[in-house]
């Protein structure tokens, strides 16, 4: 089953700043995620249906929510950001 990809509003503005080479990595791992969603060792503890993509060298994490057929981005921010949610 092939997932369809969907973004949140803040998390689109987000997409777009970031830059090519940036954005590049996160399509690849995003393509194999729209295959395969529930990754178990990227699920967020203690979060249902949430997992993340981290891009450890170049400092990274992408937040995303599995729901139905959609794979919806909810976060995109450098991993020395801190959360406020």
């Amino acid at each position: 089953m092939s997932f369809e990809l969907g973004f949140l509003d803040e998390a689109l503005k987000e997409w777009r700043k970031l830059d090519n080479n940036t954005r590049d990595q996160f399509k690849k791992k995003l393509a194999e995620r729209l295959i395969n969603p529930r990754v178990p060792a990227s699920k967020l503890s203690g979060q249902k249906d949430r997992y993340k993509i981290k891009l450890r060298n170049i400092g990274y994490r992408l937040v995303y929510e599995v729901r139905d057929a959609e794979l919806i981005v909810g976060m995109c921010f450098p991993t020395t950001q801190k959360l406020n949610r």
